[in-house]
């Protein structure tokens, strides 16, 4: 436990020291913020590698350039942890987007005549360290998004609704990756 004392002097050209040091409105706000034991700490900080190259992710599925999506989700979040290598890393991260589908869902309510869409993702996930797999998993995740007033609105929402779903199945995949340790 660190110990912190603030202790009050004259100043030395006599007066009351102002316009000198920290105002007191600032020294409160200061010693709180040392004071507490909250810290923040990276995403994927407990990964068992220090930085990991991430290949484009192989796509087994008919969605095209879903692997882009994927991959650049994947480089994302460990570049957000500063965990991201080159392709010389200690670590690689390689991922397989087994699934995607899509299709009508549902019809909101607050939308009446204007259908909902379902898509679902599947990938997995292995991260290797000196060509062995250290860690593996599976995700499979889903989202609603809505139709547009026509093909192209649509379309522009389904694409939106992949970057959304990669994003968060790369995110839940890391985070197995992490406790399955």
């Amino acid at each position: 436990m660190r110990t912190l004392t603030l202790s009050v002097s004259p100043s030395p050209r006599g007066g009351e020291g102002r316009g000198e040091g920290l105002p007191p409105l600032l020294v409160l706000p200061l010693l709180i913020l040392a004071s507490c034991g909250y810290r923040f700490t990276a995403p994927n900080a407990s990964l068992p590698v220090r930085s990991a190259h991430v290949p484009f992710f192989v796509n087994r599925t008919a969605e095209p350039a879903a692997e882009m999506a994927f991959t650049q989700a994947a480089r994302d979040q460990l570049e957000r942890a500063g965990r991201l290598g080159r392709p010389d890393a200690e670590g690689v991260l390689e991922g397989t987007i087994l699934a995607v589908s899509s299709g009508p869902f549902l019809t909101a309510p607050a939308l009446p005549r204007q259908p909902v869409f379902r898509m679902s993702a599947t990938i997995s996930l292995t991260l290797k360290k000196g060509g062995v797999t250290v860690g593996s998993t599976t995700v499979a995740v889903s989202e609603e998004f809505p139709s547009g007033a026509d093909v192209l609105l649509t379309e522009s929402n389904r694409a939106a609704a992949l970057r959304r779903i990669a994003d968060a199945a790369v995110r839940e995949g890391f985070e197995r990756l992490q406790t399955e340790r």
